[in-house]
């Protein structure tokens, strides 16, 4: 009976609770159980708190009708709205009063929270966790790429008071970014898998991009384990700080047998790739990876790190061949188009240089005569930018790809001095459909990769519509 008793109390309490919203803002509201939160009427659940965030595009507060249709507990606003009957808590900023009540909310925890960052390979790491936890209790992984100023707190608020494990990734554009983030998570253990060239717009140099990464225990006093990848750059520079730090433990990943936790054997067999790994104290790990997973081998390698340090199952890391890739993150689409068979390899979700090569890579070992590249525009490369599209097209020459779709204006800008049989130029991705059918106009496998905002995934829905 007591531990029934208990168990009710337990779920009455699941999430943040009217009593902490009302001594944190200073309000006397009631209302039924909370459910989580949200900042988009297309997601939210039924019981779920909404914030009402004005943007650059659009402002919330239009859609509280529509948030208690779909049953919202509670909203908060800068201005209340006439005829909503669900409480109302006005404030100064939306968006502030979110970060408070994350920050409130993650006080309470006695989680053990893991913050992962990186350039590249984020979301797929965490993602990958999910799918290898996914038959645990207690575990939590943030969804899809919430990463961000909103994403990270709405996370935090959606994740139930009593999970045990909670993974989420911390994304940034600039310096300081990550610092505001970890301010609110308050995470145990940090991993960094990599410091790479994405974002360089918005930063001086590829040392500015590791000093904002370094802001994940740099900034706050929560870290106590670090995993660092020793082959990935301003390693050294990490590994300074973290000697800097009071941080009791750093497991560093790598290739080499001066890492803590290394990869001893690489053994490639048809369609997998058998690997052992040398864990920090001395004992052997043997896994397995597809091919097609080979660049994710230092995401592998972090998580066998992070389920050590945790005491978690390490054996799991053997059901790692199984995940499935991420939504324009490497999944394999097959169709039919204008009668021809179709294998589409949606890397759509986004680029940088290290990953368009190691993608490309993967792609390129396919025997198969008929390889279409559909290569957009990398954003955000700042002044380096014609350099990284130069020495990409440089290396598709390299590779001798026989045909190979390029789209975005900055690709488009080059089209006159790398003049080829096998290069199509196009200035955006709308083009590139209405001359499908002359492009796609056999059987063969299509290569999809390219910044966000060129929308190369509106060209996979097209392909396989």
């Amino acid at each position: 009976m007591l531990k029934l008793l208990k168990n009710i109390y337990k779920k009455m309490k699941k999430f943040i609770t009217t009593t902490e919203i009302n001594e944190l803002f200073g309000t006397n509201i009631v209302c039924k159980r909370i459910t989580g939160a949200s900042i988009d009427t297309r997601s939210l659940r039924k019981g779920n708190i909404f914030f009402a965030i004005k943007g650059l595009n659009t402002d919330g507060h239009k859609y509280l009708v529509e948030a208690e249709k779909k049953g919202a507990s509670i909203a908060f606003v800068h201005k209340k709205v006439r005829g909503i009957k669900i409480p109302q808590i006005n404030v100064k900023d939306t968006s502030k009063a979110l970060l408070k009540l994350a920050t409130k909310y993650r006080a309470q925890l006695k989680t053990q929270i893991v913050g992962i960052t990186g350039s590249i390979g984020k979301t797929g790491t965490k993602d990958a966790i999910n799918y290898l936890l996914r038959n645990e209790e207690d575990v939590f992984c943030s969804r899809k790429s919430f990463n961000n100023q909103y994403g990270l707190p709405l996370e935090l608020l959606n994740m139930p008071r009593y999970t045990k494990y909670g993974f989420f990734e911390i994304g940034m554009n600039h310096s300081g970014e990550i610092k505001r983030l970890v301010k609110v998570l308050q995470p145990q253990t940090a991993i960094i898998l990599n410091v790479e060239n994405v974002h360089l717009g918005n930063f001086k140099s590829l040392k500015e991009i590791a000093l904002a990464k370094s802001e994940i225990f740099t900034s706050t006093k929560s870290i106590e384990n670090l995993i660092i990848n020793r082959n990935s750059n301003f390693y050294k520079l990490l590994y300074m700080l973290f000697k800097k730090s009071k941080i009791s433990t750093c497991l560093d990943i790598g290739k080499v047998k001066s890492s803590k936790v290394y990869l001893k054997k690489e053994t490639n067999i048809t369609n997998i790739i058998k690997y052992q790994v040398i864990l920090p104290d001395a004992s052997k790990l043997d896994f397995t990876l597809r091919k097609n997973q080979k660049n994710l081998i230092f995401n592998a390698l972090a998580i066998i790190t992070c389920f050590y340090m945790l005491g978690l199952n390490l054996k799991l890391i053997n059901q790692f061949k199984n995940v499935p890739f991420t939504e324009g993150r490497g999944e394999i689409l097959k169709s039919k188009y204008m009668g021809n068979k179709l294998e589409v390899h949606d890397h759509s979700y986004n680029a940088s240089p290290v990953s368009m090569r190691d993608t490309i890579d993967i792609f390129n070992k396919f025997k198969n005569k008929h390889l279409v590249y559909v290569i957009g525009d990398m954003n955000e490369l700042g002044n380096k930018t014609k350099k990284f599209h130069m020495d990409l097209i440089k290396y598709l020459i390299l590779i001798k790809a026989k045909k190979v779709i390029f789209v975005g204006s900055k690709l488009y800008s080059l089209r006159k001095r790398y003049k080829r049989l096998q290069f199509e130029y196009y200035e955006n991705i709308d083009s590139v459909i209405s001359n499908a059918e002359k492009i796609f106009n056999r059987n063969c496998k299509v290569f999809l990769k390219g910044s966000n905002s060129i929308n190369l995934r509106k060209l996979s829905n097209h392909l396989i519509s």
